[in-house]
C-alpha cells in the first residue's frame, strides 16, 4: 500500500522535472562521475592494499554513488552521498561488506574534499576522517582512525588513478 501512494503521489512530480536539469548542489561531484579508479596504497592495519572505486550520479541527479572493492578481497562497499537541504551540508551513508556501516559529513574544499564520519558495528574504529585530493587523472585518499577510546592513528593512504570500466565489482553484477 505504501508503495501504491507512493508512486501516486510522486506522479505529477515526475511529470515536472526535467530528465536533464541537474540538482545544482550536487555539481561538486560531477568530475568524478561515470569514471573508474584503481588505487594503490597502504590499509589501517599498514599492509599494501589494491581498491577498485567507481563513481555515478544517481537518483537523477540528486545523489552521487561511490562502489568500490579491495582486489583480490572480499571487502569493499557503497557510499550514497546527498545534499541535505535542511542541514545545508553534504551526507553520506557507507554499507561494507563487513557488516559495519557509517554516516558522515563530507566538505568540498579547494582541492577534493575531506569528510568525517562515524562507524556504527566495528570492533575496533569509532570514527574516520579523510581528505580527498582530487588531482586531475589521480586521487589521493589519507585518512586517519580514530579508536573507541579516542586514539587517533594514521589510517589508509592511496593514490588513485582513473582506469577504463572494471566492470561488476561484486558477483551479483553490481559496479
Amino acid at each position: 500500500m505504501a508503495m501504491v501512494a507512493a508512486v501516486w503521489f510522486a506522479g505529477p512530480l515526475l511529470a515536472e522535472e526535467k530528465e536533464d536539469a541537474a540538482y545544482e548542489p550536487m555539481a561538486v561531484f560531477a568530475d568524478l562521475a561515470g569514471r573508474s579508479w584503481r588505487g594503490e596504497g597502504t590499509g589501517p592495519n599498514g599492509q599494501p592494499i589494491t581498491d577498485i572505486a567507481t563513481y555515478e550520479m544517481i537518483l537523477g541527479g540528486r545523489a552521487f554513488q561511490s562502489t568500490h572493492r579491495l582486489e583480490d578481497e572480499p571487502y569493499g562497499g557503497r557510499t550514497i552521498f546527498f545534499y541535505d537541504e535542511g542541514a545545508k551540508e553534504y551526507v553520506f551513508h557507507y554499507f561494507t561488506t563487513a557488516g559495519f556501516h557509517t554516516t558522515g559529513v563530507i566538505e568540498p574544499t579547494d582541492r577534493g574534499f575531506k569528510a568525517v564520519e562515524t562507524i556504527s558495528g566495528h570492533d575496533e574504529f569509532a570514527e574516520v576522517h579523510s581528505q580527498i585530493f582530487v588531482e586531475g587523472d589521480r586521487l589521493r585518499i589519507e585518512t586517519v582512525h580514530v579508536d573507541h577510546d579516542g586514539v587517533a592513528s594514521a589510517g589508509d593512504a592511496l593514490v588513485y588513478k582513473e582506469i577504463e570500466n572494471p566492470g561488476a565489482l561484486y558477483a551479483d553484477g553490481e559496479q
